[in-house]
């Protein structure tokens, strides 16, 4: 079985981008065998990708939990205890999502989910490309998604 890593996000709208971000900092540097990446732009298009891989990595923005640009590495069972809330405007959040999918399929949805975090800014307005803080926190979550992946190997 894989391990998938799952970018959340909307490029066109400014720091929400930051999933779809480190997924192509990985593309760009090669995953090597075994890694499947896939990008969604809410937490709902999540549910059909939580089943079949040994490991699931999710990147998404977050508001809270230090200054922007922080990175956090979260098992699932932390992410509704941290001081960090997602970005989303469709109404479901990563946690939401992940309880969902095991209320619904529970023998099914992958037990190993790790959430890499970046904090960003309330958006002000919709914006197209990431701030400077989100651009440069891209490196240290890809390295964070590296770490991740050769965990499960």
């Amino acid at each position: 079985m894989v391990v998938r890593v799952i970018g959340i996000g909307q490029r066109a709208a400014g720091d929400d981008g930051v999933g779809p971000a480190v997924l192509d900092a990985l593309r760009a540097q090669g995953t090597g065998e075994g890694v499947d990446l896939c990008e969604v732009p809410e937490p709902s298009a999540l549910l059909p990708l939580l089943e079949g891989a040994r490991r699931v990595i999710l990147v998404d923005a977050a508001l809270g939990g230090g200054g922007a640009g922080t990175v956090h590495v979260l098992a699932e069972e932390a992410l509704d205890a941290r001081d960090i809330a997602p970005i989303s405007t469709h109404g479901l959040t990563v946690g939401q999502v992940l309880g969902l999918a095991r209320a619904l399929a529970p023998d099914k949805v992958c037990r190993d989910i790790s959430i890499v975090a970046i904090s960003v800014e309330r958006p002000a307005c919709l914006a197209y490309g990431l701030s400077p803080e989100a651009l440069a926190a891209v490196p240290r979550a890809t390295e964070a998604v590296r770490n991740l992946v050769a965990e499960a190997s």
